[in-house]
C-alpha cells in the first residue's frame, strides 16, 4: 500500500495538479492513498501518525514539506523511515534564482541529504534529475515521471495573422509567486512605447504581498484595460483563453518542468520564456518561441517589445507552432502513473 503524504494547500499549482492525477489513479487500483498532513506541521507529529501505519507499507512524501526550514532540519526523526520513503520532489527550493551563491549552497546541503538519505526519487523532468545526479545523488534512485496533458481537451486555437493595428493578446498561467515573474512582465509592460495589447494573468494566489505589488503596479501604470488578472479559472474558459490568444509568455526564473507552458506549446501557440524546466525541449529558439538564458532580463524585454511591434515576426512564430504541433510527444496521464509505479519496482 502506497500512502501519498502531501499538504493541503490554499492554492493549486501544478505540483498539487500533479499530485491528484496520481492519488486518484492509485485509490482507482487499490493500490494507495491520500495522507493529508498540514505544511507547517512538526515532523514528530507526522512520526506518530506514520507509526500507526502498516509496517510494510510505502510512504510518498511530497517534497514540498522541504521549504520548511524546521521539516528540512528534522531528517534524523524520519530516518527510521527512510528505507521505504520516496520523495516526490516537483520543487527544489535552492534553484530559486533570488537567493544569492551561498544561499543557494546552504540549502542544498539540507535538501541533498535528504536525498541521500531516502529510498528513492521521484522527478517530472530530466533536467531536474540531471541536476540532482550532478549533486551526487545516486542515478538509480531517481526516476522520471513527467506530468501528463489531457488530449481530449487541446485543440487548435483561432489562429488569425494579426495585422499592424490590431491588439495583440497575451497569456500567462501560474500560481502568484516571486519565481513566477508577474511582477516583472508588469514592469516590462509598463515601459512599453505600444500598450496595444492585452495581456491575461491567471493563477491561484501563492505570495499575497506579490500579487498586491502586482495589482498595484498595473493600476499605478494605468494598465487596469491591457493587463487582467483573473485568478483560478475553469478549464473550459482557460481553453478558451487560450484558443483567443497570440502568444504564451512565462516569465518564470525556474520551473523543474513547467505544466502550464507545456500546455500551450500542444495547443499550437507560440511562446516567450526563460530557459528553465523542460521548457526547450518543446521550444526551438526563434521557430516556435523565443528562449532567453536566465538572468537576461534586458533581452527578455527587448524580445517582447519587438513581437509587440512585429506582426511579421509573431505571425510566422504562430505559423511555425502550429506546424510542430504534430511533431511534439507528450505525456498522458496514464504514461505519468505508469512512469511514477517504476520508482517501486
Amino acid at each position: 500500500m502506497i500512502y501519498f503524504i502531501q499538504p493541503k494547500l490554499d492554492f493549486i499549482s501544478g505540483g498539487s495538479l500533479y499530485n491528484v492525477e496520481i492519488v486518484k489513479r492509485l485509490e482507482q487500483e487499490g493500490k494507495g492513498e491520500n495522507f493529508f498532513y498540514p505544511l507547517n506541521g512538526s515532523v514528530s507529529g507526522l512520526i506518530e501518525q506514520l507509526s500507526a501505519l502498516p509496517s510494510n507499507c510505502i510512504l510518498v512524501i511530497d517534497a514540498l514539506y522541504l521549504t520548511i526550514p524546521e521539516f528540512n532540519a528534522s531528517l534524523k526523526e524520519f530516518l527510521p523511515y527512510a528505507e521505504r520513503t520516496y520523495l516526490m520532489l516537483h520543487h527544489l527550493e535552492s534553484l530559486n534564482t533570488y537567493y544569492s551563491t551561498e544561499e543557494k549552497k546552504a540549502l542544498w546541503s539540507d535538501e541533498a541529504q535528504w536525498l541521500k538519505a531516502m529510498k528513492g526519487i521521484i522527478v517530472p523532468s530530466f533536467q531536474l534529475r540531471n541536476y540532482i545526479l550532478s549533486g551526487g545523488i545516486e542515478t538509480d534512485k531517481i526516476v522520471v515521471a513527467s506530468p501528463g496533458i489531457d488530449k481530449a481537451q487541446t485543440c487548435l486555437p483561432n489562429f488569425k495573422e494579426r495585422s499592424q493595428n490590431e491588439q495583440i493578446n497575451l497569456i500567462s498561467i501560474g500560481t502568484f509567486y516571486r519565481r513566477k515573474g508577474q511582477l516583472e512582465l508588469v514592469e516590462m509592460l509598463a515601459q512599453m512605447e505600444t500598450k496595444n495589447f492585452r495581456l491575461h494573468l491567471i493563477g491561484d494566489c501563492e505570495q499575497q504581498d506579490y500579487k498586491d505589488k502586482t495589482l498595484a503596479l498595473i493600476k499605478r501604470a494605468r494598465l487596469q484595460d491591457a493587463v487582467i488578472v483573473h485568478g483560478r479559472l475553469p478549464q473550459k474558459t482557460m481553453l478558451e483563453l487560450l484558443s483567443q490568444s497570440d502568444l504564451y509568455i512565462s516569465a518564470s526564473t525556474y520551473e523543474s518542468y513547467s505544466m502550464a507552458t507545456a500546455e500551450a506549446v500542444a495547443y499550437g501557440l507560440p511562446v516567450l520564456a526563460y530557459v528553465t524546466g523542460a521548457i526547450g525541449d518543446w521550444i526551438e529558439d526563434g521557430v516556435n518561441g523565443i528562449l532567453i538564458e536566465l538572468g537576461k532580463q534586458e533581452q527578455f524585454f527587448m524580445a517582447l517589445s519587438r513581437l509587440l511591434t512585429n506582426r511579421n515576426e509573431l505571425n510566422q512564430l504562430q505559423t511555425n507552432a502550429l506546424a510542430r504541433i504534430a511533431n511534439l510527444s507528450f505525456n498522458s496521464w496514464e504514461q505519468t502513473y505508469r512512469d511514477f509505479l517504476q520508482a517501486f519496482n
